[in-house]
């Protein structure tokens, strides 16, 4: 009768303890794996709680065994839950090739210019050297960039250009593509950022606007004849 009683109240204890490991095992598995684990957790205390007669032998060995297919369904759990689902492993394999705007540039210099993204890539043959933001002219007939191809016409330093209102701006590099009306430079008095859509309406009179650092490199890098392509 002893012996009866104590292989109850370990059955009892081992069913308490499973039933908790279960409850864990299902919240944090994923898909039929969990499933799978809990049935069998959940048949083994079932299995333990018919043979409550048998030797406490029996018992040990029964709850032993059921302890570890627990266990191991734990373990199953947090491998399943660890592992990245098959959309994630295909998006981390699949090799994204950033586009090469330069692939087709058939010159030793040139300066491709997008309207459309804002942007401004400088290539060497088929070699990018540089890509930045920029700000092109606003959107109407009288200030909007002109597009199509062009060379660069001159390097200045330290210049003050002069629209035909005669505002003014001083800049510290103008380089001109079709002079004297258009052309790169810095522009300090620019308050947002360069690549923005506000160009429609704040951008230039027609000029392409670059940041301080990317004229700096435009100028050094660039000589009389670079070709340019504005689209």
């Amino acid at each position: 009768m002893i012996s009866t009683r104590i292989g109850a109240a370990i059955s009892a204890v081992v069913r308490a303890v499973l039933s908790a490991v279960v409850n864990a095992v299902v919240r944090a598995a994923f898909g039929a794996v969990a499933a799978a684990v809990a049935a069998v957790v959940l048949v083994s205390a079932c299995s333990t709680a018919s043979g409550s007669t048998d030797s406490p032998g029996s018992h040990a060995a029964a709850s032993s065994l059921t302890t570890q297919t627990a266990l191991q369904g734990v373990s199953l759990a947090a491998t399943a839950r660890n592992q990245p689902s098959a959309a994630v492993r295909q998006a981390a394999d699949r090799k994204i090739t950033p586009v090469n705007h330069c692939a087709h540039n058939g010159y030793p210099q040139q300066v491709i210019v997008s309207i459309r993204h804002q942007h401004a890539w400088m290539c060497a043959h088929r070699k990018l050297v540089y890509s930045t933001a920029v700000t092109t002219g606003m959107l109407s007939a009288s200030t909007k960039t002109p597009t199509g191809n062009y060379r660069i016409q001159a390097r200045v330093r330290n210049t003050v250009l002069t629209l035909s209102t005669g505002a003014t701006y001083a800049v510290k590099f103008w380089i001109p593509f079709d002079a004297p009306l258009y052309g790169f430079h810095d522009s300090s008095w620019q308050h947002f950022p360069y690549g923005s859509a506000k160009y429609k309406t704040h951008g230039s009179h027609g000029c392409i606007h670059l940041s301080l650092e990317a004229m700096r490199f435009l100028y050094r890098w660039s000589v009389r004849t670079t070709h340019v392509h504005i689209a």
